[in-house]
């Protein structure tokens, strides 16, 4: 069908993205997982006020709640959480975000609480017999204590410590024989993408460990994750010696070798932000399933005997899940064109949608897709992008328009973004706004040596390619010079204001819970992230001055452009103190701003209400700022100075 397209102000299109249909009508799947016949999943429901579902899906009785309410599986564990269920032979265990406590279903039974205590958090759950391995941090007095222990499923309230020697812990794993137990392992300085330990120990029926070992070589200076068990003998491990993350097998009997499985310049693996991550899976003991990343763009591959092949799944988001039969997937889509689905492939091939995140059809002629762009940098090197056009079927930009541009800078640092579909981005290019999403210098899925690049380079790397990001469009006559924003939240919001700062390219910027003072995070943040900066940044407080003349606040006063700001008031990663501070030097300053704060949010927001406010009052900011009348806004900035 031809559409004869209304020529409109860009900004100004009226949009089938309502902020209701971004935030309200879309169910976000997470931590996919199968047991026999059954498939997992997780799903955040904005509608619920962001309660985080257990959901099955049968072949034959279909799909199925799992958790009732009040529950909401999560976990805070780092902040940051994931890893908060686990499924063995219909045997569910799952931690209750609000609450900490950890329940036990049993074959379809009503939840058991098998333990709760309001100073202790728990993830990556394991069943042993009669009793539950698994990852626990304990909160006293401001001080944190992560280890390794096992919860009974008959006696409730019984822990019991299996170890507790370093500062953090992950992926508890039991062998097939329940002989040995292998865990990853890592001190401070250290964040998990820069260097851990590999660790086993025999373990006995009295869960006594014993012989610990470290089984990789500790002359590697080296990021292991995602330890696997495909025998008694036998592990897989990721690990990113070679400058990518890739897979390798370990006997415990010759622990300082690894093997190769099958070496490929592509990331098998990602920054453990969050438990759960599963970045490959055992078909077999030498066949393998992996998500793996070239250039920041996703793959599924096969490994059968060191070969590999590539599959055609669509776009998994993480790695597919094998079950039940040979050629039988499952896996969260992440298709560019549409929203999230869970999807299958059967033994036959044919593929199938279980379930999508939103219901309402969206025509493909009102989406945009992100083009993998690559571009120059001032330094002479490379960074990377994904580009989207303004598209609307039933609109275009007035003769002559070149489009406003938004720049979207990704938490982390240490992160990625992809071109898989996304609301938020469609809800402004569907009003006449390209958008800019940047994997500067530092992100994941380009290898260690670019991931490691922005080390003492934070608040300059990232900041110098989102600018070149935005030379390389302006070159290309892609966008208008005079009507470029930039967005970002946590340490995107750093990048955002430290940008506001450096550069007069910006007509004006939005900051969610971003980073305002570095030295006040680098005391007062959580323990996960208590020495991350000395990579970013320079060791503390050795090295103060850096921080401090890196740290936005004490630059405020170079902020020229309107900026608008949201913080959550239970942020404990970046706190609320740091967004006041930002909005009293912009008013000393006569700054254009805006302020919203939301009383039960954290770091990140999560509520439909919150979500689609802050959508909401950015695109009355940047209407006010750019100069344009925004379609169908329930409700209007308010801008002070």
């Amino acid at each position: 069908m031809i559409h004869h397209a209304t020529s409109l102000p860009c900004g100004s299109w009226p949009s089938p993205f309502s902020p209701q249909f971004v935030n309200g009508k879309t169910i976000v799947f997470s931590e996919l997982t199968k047991d026999h016949d059954d498939i997992y999943w997780l799903e955040r429901r904005p509608e619920e006020q962001g309660r985080t579902v257990l959901v099955k899906w049968n072949p034959v009785s279909g799909i199925k709640d799992i958790t009732p309410q009040p529950f909401s599986v999560g976990t805070h564990v780092h902040e940051y959480g994931g890893g908060a269920y686990h499924v063995h032979n219909q045997q569910i265990i799952f931690s209750d975000q609000k609450t900490s406590a950890v329940w036990f279903i049993n074959q379809d039974h009503d939840p058991i609480l098998i333990f709760q205590d309001d100073a202790y958090r728990f993830t990556n759950f394991r069943i042993m017999d009669n009793f539950v391995i698994c990852v626990a941090e304990h909160h006293h007095q401001n001080q944190v204590h992560n280890t390794i222990v096992a919860l009974s499923l008959s006696t409730p309230q019984q822990l019991i410590v299996l170890t507790e020697s370093a500062d953090f812990y992950s992926s508890p794993r039991l062998s097939p024989n329940h002989q040995h137990l292998t865990w990853i392992e890592w001190d401070h300085p250290n964040m998990p993408w820069e260097a851990t330990r590999l660790c086993i120990a025999e373990i006995d029926s009295s869960l006594t460990l014993q012989n610990k070992q470290i089984i990789a070589d500790t002359n590697h200076q080296e990021s292991l994750i995602q330890p696997e068990w495909v025998s008694d003998t036998d592990l897989i491990i990721c690990s990113d010696r070679s400058g990518y993350w890739n897979l390798y097998k370990i006997n415990i009997h010759n622990h300082n070798h690894l093997d190769a499985i099958a070496p490929i310049k592509a990331e098998i693996g990602l920054p453990q932000w969050v438990f759960g991550q599963q970045s490959w899976y055992s078909i077999s003991p030498n066949q393998f399933i992996a998500q793996a990343i070239t250039n920041g763009n996703a793959e599924t591959i096969l490994i059968n005997k060191g070969q590999i092949t590539k599959l055609d799944l669509n776009y998994p988001e993480t790695c597919p899940v094998p079950f039940n039969k040979e050629n039988n997937y499952a896996w969260i889509n992440n298709s560019p064109y549409h929203p999230a689905q869970i999807m299958m492939q059967d033994h036959t091939g044919k593929q199938h949608v279980l379930r999508s995140s939103n219901a309402i059809q969206m025509s493909p002629d009102d989406i945009s897709y992100g083009h993998p762009i690559t571009f120059p940098t001032q330094d002479h090197q490379e960074a990377h992008a994904f580009f989207y056009m303004p598209t609307n079927q039933h609109y275009s930009p007035i003769e002559g328009e070149l489009p406003p541009l938004l720049v979207l800078a990704h938490g982390g640092p240490t992160g990625q973004t992809t071109n898989g579909f996304s609301p938020r981005i469609q809800f402004w290019t569907s009003r006449g706004f390209a958008v800019v999403d940047v994997n500067y210098r530092g992100s994941t899925g380009f290898g260690k040596n670019y991931r490691e690049a922005l080390q003492k380079q934070w608040g300059i790397l990232d900041v110098q390619d989102c600018i070149d990001a935005c030379q390389y469009l302006i070159d290309q006559k892609k966008v208008d010079p005079k009507r470029i924003v930039i967005r970002g939240s946590s340490a995107g919001g750093y990048t955002v204001l430290t940008a506001l700062i450096q550069s007069k390219l910006f007509a004006a910027g939005s900051c969610l819970y971003g980073v305002g003072d570095l030295t006040a995070l680098a005391e007062e943040t959580h323990k996960f992230e208590a020495r991350y900066l000395d990579g970013l940044i320079g060791k503390y407080p050795e090295e103060k001055h850096i921080y401090q003349e890196r740290s936005p606040l004490n630059h405020i006063h170079n902020i020229q452009s309107p900026l608008i700001v949201f913080q959550g008031l239970q942020d404990k990663v970046v706190p609320p103190s740091q967004a006041e501070a930002i909005i009293q030097a912009l008013k000393s300053n006569h700054i254009p701003y805006a302020y919203y704060t939301f009383p039960e949010e954290g770091h990140g927001f999560r509520q439909e209400a919150t979500l689609t406010k802050v959508l909401e009052m950015e695109l009355s900011f940047f209407g006010k700022i750019l100069g344009f009348t925004p379609a169908n806004l329930d409700e209007e900035v308010t801008i002070y100075s």
